[in-house]
């Protein structure tokens, strides 16, 4: 679990004060762990959202334990968890791909290969979401615009340059006139959009998402469809994780036609070195209060028998497998296997 100095002087303040106090433990808790840090997302954004409602859940199924939720994202997430510094994480199943070859977040000589799954949450796709009366038709469009796609690290900021990338574009070439991606968070992007100042914002997102909906209580939103080819040069290049989506027609209030898309899983994790009692009950816990974690968003609907188990790409934990094959919960293999 977390390791930093803070946190053992923390420990043996609180054991010495709790022996102190106590003379008896309960067996329930015995094994349970003295902190619970989660790995949210940036203010505003749904994985702060969800952690949060996360948080809610296992304080109730952990009471001995200090339970607390931490700013990050799908990128931050991996590293943190990796290195000991988070016990559970949200990301995508793309940036676990990446991370597990050594790719950004990662690096070549450290690559994040001791994350084990825990339960997929949802669906995500590339979105660019413009104003519904927007000349911006394509990738191509964007250059002299003014756009926001997150931040360095995170998993939309990466997915963003191998967009680029593949359509033959820089940060640079999309800067030229006048232009600006500019890195601004989730609730940042979403105002500057309402409010016109940004002319198209581009995350690996739900969808619909409940922010983009708030949107349009401003302006009418869609999303560009991209290009066929370039979704199979982005897939074949850069696809660990991703595959190809449409987003239907009235997902938004300007969305008169379907659009192609990239699309990927976000799920919980914990690394390799969560004992398996540990990772069974945060799994059992989730799936045993499934309507009342729901309630924390509208997307976690998503969540069902044939979903909690597929998708995550990396090896799933033992106590979460444990738990799945209790219950007959199908899984998927993994696709990442250690080197």
């Amino acid at each position: 679990m977390t390791k930093t100095l803070q946190r053992r002087f923390v420990l043996a303040a609180a054991g010495a004060a709790a022996a102190a106090a106590f003379s008896f433990g309960t067996a329930s808790h015995a094994q349970d762990p003295d902190f619970l840090n989660i790995g949210g997302g940036p203010s505003g954004g749904t994985f702060n959202v969800v952690a949060t409602g996360l948080g809610d859940l296992m304080r109730g199924a952990f009471p001995d334990s200090v339970v607390g939720v931490q700013p990050g994202g799908s990128g931050p997430n991996l590293l943190r968890v990796s290195a000991g510094e988070a016990d559970l994480g949200i990301t995508s199943a793309s940036n676990a791909a990446d991370a597990w070859a050594g790719r950004d977040p990662a690096t070549p000589e450290n690559p994040v290969r001791n994350i084990r799954g825990l339960m997929t949450f949802f669906p995500s796709a590339i979105q660019i979401w413009v104003d519904a009366k927007s000349d911006i038709r394509s990738v191509g469009d964007l250059v002299g615009k003014q756009i926001s796609a997150g931040q360095p690290g995170q998993t939309s900021w990466n997915a963003f340059k191998n967009l680029l990338e593949v359509h033959g574009l820089t940060i640079e070439d999309i800067e030229e006139g006048g232009g600006k991606v500019h890195h601004l968070s989730w609730k940042e992007s979403q105002n500057g959009l309402r409010n016109g100042q940004l002319d198209a914002v581009m995350w690996v997102a739900l969808y619909p998402h409940s922010t983009v909906l708030a949107t349009e209580t401003a302006r009418d939103i869609r999303v560009l469809s991209l290009d066929e080819d370039k979704v199979d040069t982005y897939l074949q290049e850069h696809g660990n994780g991703f595959s190809k989506v449409t987003l239907p027609v009235g997902l938004y209030k300007g969305q008169s036609e379907p659009a192609i898309s990239v699309g990927t899983k976000t799920f919980l994790f914990a690394s390799d070195e969560m004992s398996e009692d540990t990772a069974y009950k945060i799994t059992s816990t989730i799936w045993n209060n499934l309507e009342k974690f729901q309630k924390t968003h509208a997307l976690l609907q998503y969540i069902e028998e044939d979903t909690a188990g597929r998708g995550m790409l990396v090896p799933i934990h033992p106590g979460a497998a444990r738990f799945y094959e209790e219950q007959g919960i199908p899984m998927d293999d993994a696709k990442l296997a250690d080197q």
